[in-house]
């Protein structure tokens, strides 16, 4: 039998061997083919060295077949064209050989075909091992709002109020803590309480006393417990979980709908009413039971407390001459270096008119806070901070002002007015590429935050001739993101004692390490714009506190 005299199934054999879907029963076929076939065998091995090759662990177990056969078969001539038949022992030996070699091989690659899922010619799959890397960004989901005695365990344990959280576990020791989550959720937490925060949705809890005040507008909240998941409805309510897991609730305000965690079926806990999950039956509503808001530090509404206050400005003239607007407003306030100058590098006064008497605030102040400043047509004013903005540390800061625009110009550009921080660096060059977080009203109107690479602005748009109380929210981190906000005030809004947990405008959290030590304020060339009351303060009350941080001296 020559080449061309194999059967043509054994080509379909070989192709199903090669491509790695063979069967088991064609495996035998095929096996039977080579193992009774020294042409098929040939055939066989040729065809793995010219499509596939042969594996390098293979290669001396083959050769070693190989051998076998050449020792056994002498170095002879050609065969002629016409070669005699007949039997021949060296031949008929090397051909049993061969069947044996054959049998072996073929066992081999089946076996290895059972353990591995492939055959050895074919290439090993890549292994993904698993890379060592840094854990994605985690995004921020809710603020530490406020805080009494607390003392926190763990390792990401919260290092102030007003610090942004990411989701994570947190275990307050002792103390009562507020969180207020982006949803609008606010949670009071108790310690001992371990708590997990998942998103700005969810959160769990594993022991401790937590309650949950929820707001209208916000997305359905899930806190989970070991016994079930809270689902709040408009609510406020309290839950305490022991160490054991068992659970209480107690529904204050609205509904709660409860999912056990067994085999127990869904209920809604109304208001007034409490219940033991573990044992499923109604208990006794304890008001008292629960600390339901965080006991508020003393402070002294008449006072602001300059620990919390690290600049502060009324742009009121130290003297008011004739005329009143070239009195010199540029040298007040404190916590500054330097007085307002006309250019980021020269001492020349910022060119501004002053109005001593008059004032953007809503609120009736001291003598010594009136007056306004008003920048027009492209004019700029510098002033250097002795204590300068960090975002190089873990830190709140707080940054609020009065702004208007006037109604002067028709022109639809370069009508921006605003204040912003600045790092001007020591060269030219650090100058030209000096950073900034700006607050502002944009040409359009609209509230404005801008960074290096972000720009948030909020419809609908501001009004002419009428005061906007703007705060500005810095959230600095040494290791974790950077975030910012902006919440703007009408004349007509109160401003709470607390920082609201609805923001006008706020950026992607980003990372940064840049110092602010100036502050700049400006107004496009073609708009006017009046400035009233800066404060930059750690706290949210250090620049809601309109009472005089400077008062004059009695002598």
């Amino acid at each position: 039998m020559t080449v061309h005299e194999l059967p043509p199934n054994f080509d379909r054999l070989l192709n199903q061997l090669i491509d790695g879907k063979i069967s088991k029963s064609e495996f035998e076929e095929l096996e039977q083919y080579l193992s009774s076939t020294p042409e098929a065998m040939q055939t066989y091995f040729d065809y793995l060295d010219i499509q596939t090759g042969v594996q390098k662990s293979y290669v001396e177990r083959l050769k070693e077949l190989d051998q076998i056969f050449t020792d056994e078969v002498p170095q002879t001539k050609p065969a002629s064209k016409a070669p005699v038949f007949r039997r021949n022992t060296k031949l008929f030996s090397m051909l049993s050989y061969l069947a044996v070699a054959t049998a072996s091989v073929s066992l081999m690659l089946f076996a290895e075909k059972s353990i591995t899922g492939r055959f050895i010619w074919e290439p090993i799959p890549a292994v993904n091992i698993p890379r060592i890397t840094e854990p994605k960004d985690l995004p921020y989901v809710a603020t530490l709002t406020r805080s009494n005695n607390c003392v926190w365990g763990g390792d990401t344990e919260p290092l102030f109020s007003g610090q942004r959280l990411l989701t994570k576990d947190l275990y307050l020791e002792t103390g009562t803590a507020e969180f207020r989550f982006d949803s609008g959720i606010r949670l009071v937490l108790k310690g001992p309480t371990k708590i997990h925060i998942n998103s700005a949705n969810s959160a769990i809890v594993d022991s401790g006393e937590v309650v949950l005040h929820g707001y209208e507008s916000a997305p359905e909240f899930a806190l989970t417990t070991p016994q079930a998941t809270f689902f709040d409805i408009g609510t406020e309510y309290g839950t305490k979980v022991e160490d054991n897991g068992d659970t209480e609730l107690h529904v204050f305000q609205g509904s709660v709908r409860v999912e056990p965690s067994g085999k127990s079926k869904d209920l809604i806990v109304n208001q007034g009413k409490a219940r033991d999950i573990t044992k499923n039956k109604d208990i006794p509503l304890e008001l008292t039971k629960f600390q339901r808001e965080v006991p508020g530090k003393p402070r002294n509404a008449k006072k602001v407390n300059l620990d919390e206050l690290i600049a502060y400005d009324s742009f009121h003239p130290s003297k008011i001459i004739t005329p009143e607007e070239l009195s010199e407003w540029q040298r007040g306030g404190i916590g500054w270096e330097t007085h307002w100058r006309n250019h980021k590098n020269w001492s020349g006064l910022a060119v501004g008119n002053s109005y001593p008497t008059k004032s953007l605030v809503p609120k009736e102040l001291s003598p010594n806070q009136l007056g306004c400043v008003e920048i027009e047509r492209g004019k700029i004013g510098w002033r250097t901070l002795k204590k300068p903005v960090r975002l190089d540390i873990d830190a709140i800061y707080y940054i609020s002002f009065f702004i208007q625009k006037r109604k002067w110009s028709p022109a639809i550009d370069r009508q921006y007015g605003n204040i912003s921080l600045w790092n001007l660096g020591k060269s030219n060059e650090d100058q030209k590429n000096a950073k900034k977080i700006l607050f502002g009203i944009s040409s359009n109107r609209f509230p404005s935050l801008r960074i290096q690479t972000q720009t948030v602005e909020k419809a609908p748009p501001l009004e002419d001739e009428k005061p906007y109380f703007f705060v500005g929210k810095i959230v600095a981190s040494e290791k974790s993101p950077d975030q910012i906000f902006l919440r703007v005030f009408s004349g007509t809004e109160k401003i709470p004692e607390q920082e609201p947990h609805i923001w006008t405008c706020t950026t992607d959290p980003f990372y940064d390490s840049t110092v602010f030590d100036h502050v700049r304020i400006f107004a496009g060339r073609n708009s006017k714009y009046l400035f009233d009351e800066l404060h930059i303060g750690t706290t949210w009350e250090s620049v809601v506190n309109f009472n005089d941080p400077d008062p004059p001296k009695v002598k």
